[in-house]
């Protein structure tokens, strides 16, 4: 199994912004969503159900029945009446509660209509014991923004605070000579793969040198064979992030400063 060396930390790639909502405050979106989507259920069956008036009788829509009721909660519970912006709050909580909504098949289908009216009180009934949001719900592109932005800050954090940045390669300690092991390994490092550094940025580093974490012979093949490595002064890690997931960090380091050829002859890069 993986084992991480105690003196390392945060080695995984960017992580998401954390959802800013409390346990109930995530019941209140929910409550808030649910309602939205019985809502809109129960208008589309009105429309394409509508009763036929009598004869001598004004045509009268009849749409929900509890909209106004919906829409003073929605301003109440999540501060926006705006069943858009609502529903694009979170993504996967909307598909979810959509796909557990059950909408009558036709005109015909009462016992369904009926269902679909008892869900939207129930529905309506739990938004109006929930607690209301701390904060307005946010506009999915301005949150989509607001964590790209604070993606790039960190990922230039990353970048300005390492005194090496280096693409490496595992590989075998096994294909070192005794005296290379000794000039490029720790006396103390046990495990059998190593990082072969390729090229990099910012101050050069060794032809070799220890892994972030010990893989085990059985580990190997699910192991990524290539990483983006973040060390300090000292030449410890910072962080270090499978080549596949690096792609962000790749495009804002642009070209290398200095690399090694085949033969492990250091060049800089103009």
């Amino acid at each position: 199994m993986l084992t991480v060396l105690p003196l390392l930390s945060a080695l995984s790639a960017v992580p998401a912004i954390a959802n800013s909502y409390s346990t109930s405050e995530k019941r209140t979106l929910q409550s808030a969503i649910s309602s939205a989507l019985h809502s809109a259920e129960v208008r589309k069956y009105y429309l394409q159900c509508k009763e036929l008036p009598a004869e001598g009788e004004p045509s009268v829509l009849v749409t929900d029945k509890q909209y106004h009721r919906l829409q003073a909660l929605l301003q109440e519970k999540v501060h926006s009446s705006d069943v858009e912006k609502l529903l694009q709050a979170d993504a996967k909580l909307t598909h979810n509660v959509r796909r557990g909504i059950t909408a009558p098949t036709d005109c015909s289908d009462s016992k369904a209509y009926l269902a679909l009216l008892d869900n939207y009180e129930l529905a309506l009934f739990s938004l109006e014991i929930a607690m209301p949001l701390s904060k307005p719900i946010a506009n999915a592109a301005a949150a989509r923004s607001r964590q790209a932005s604070a993606q790039r800050n960190e990922l230039n954090q990353l970048i300005a605070r390492s005194n090496s940045i280096a693409l490496v390669s595992v590989s075998d300690k096994q294909l070192l000579s005794p005296v290379q092991q000794a000039n490029f390994l720790h006396p103390d490092y046990q495990g059998r793969y190593i990082f072969k550094v390729e090229q990099g940025w910012n101050n050069s580093l060794p032809n070799y040198m220890g892994m972030h974490v010990f893989i085990a012979e059985a580990e190997l093949s699910k192991t990524a064979k290539q990483w983006l490595v973040f060390l300090d002064k000292n030449n410890h890690f910072i962080k270090a992030i499978a080549l596949d997931s690096a792609g962000a960090y790749l495009t804002a380091l642009q070209e290398p400063h200095w690399r090694f050829d085949v033969h492990g002859n250091l060049h800089r890069n103009k």
